[in-house]
């Protein structure tokens, strides 16, 4: 996220028709935790993307989007919720996201997503991008900080029913989750290679091009096993 799961019709129905047999135990492809394929490919998408041709993007190997929803105690994207609709509309596989500010407290920041953010069951577990770019100095000691992202954290599991993705980078990954958010799913920016760390998926271009989307776009995949 660099903010200031053949077609996918067929790849998103076929993907939560698998889920569906995963639970009944008898799946015909190995699953991740996110009912889509093992490597499955997605973008994330904010405003800063201009408007999307979904007719065009549904042709390109993408099988999940992540959309950024919300940022500190009371920014909204002002394309999430076109982005939602047409994106579920599409066939895609869709998922939310949250800037997290270090200098707004957590149940401010977690009650501007809930009011943002829809439940849906069949959508992909809510994300939260943590990163220095375009953040904050923290208003609080580190401990207070992680305390206050762990009480947004919680509620949002607690809303949606699915345990969120830490959307982040090696450095804050190093400052700020190693050791206090280890059982959560990781989503690792590694533009050098694929991440040393384990994790859930994984940004590897901030510099992809796809139909339907003018410029750059972040591309992502869902981890091997």
């Amino acid at each position: 996220m660099n903010w200031p799961f053949q077609t996918l019709h067929s790849r998103a129905g076929a993907s939560l028709v698998a889920f569906g047999l995963l639970l009944a135990g008898c799946a015909p492809k190995p699953q991740t935790q996110f009912g889509l394929p093992p490597q499955a490919e997605g973008l994330d998408l904010s405003h800063h993307n201009g408007p999307v041709n979904w007719g065009a993007l549904t042709a390109e190997p993408i099988d999940f989007i992540y959309l950024k929803a919300t940022e500190g105690r009371d920014h909204k994207d002002t394309r999430f919720q076109a982005h939602w609709r047409e994106a579920k509309a599409a066939g895609f596989a869709v998922g939310a996201y949250h800037f997290y500010r270090l200098c707004v407290p957590g149940d401010l920041q977690a009650a501007n997503f809930i009011q943002s953010v829809e439940v849906s069951p069949r959508a992909l577990p809510p994300a939260v991008d943590l990163e220095y770019s375009g953040n904050c100095e923290p208003y609080a000691p580190k401990s207070e900080i992680r305390a206050e992202l762990k009480v947004f954290l919680d509620a949002l599991e607690t809303e949606y029913g699915q345990r969120p993705v830490l959307y982040t980078t090696d450095e804050f990954h190093a400052d700020w989750i190693a050791g206090a958010f280890d059982d959560y799913p990781i989503w690792m920016r590694s533009l050098g290679g694929e991440p040393a760390a384990p994790y859930a998926i994984w940004q590897y271009s901030m510099k992809g091009r796809v139909k339907g989307v003018d410029g750059f776009v972040d591309r992502n995949r869902l981890a091997a096993d």
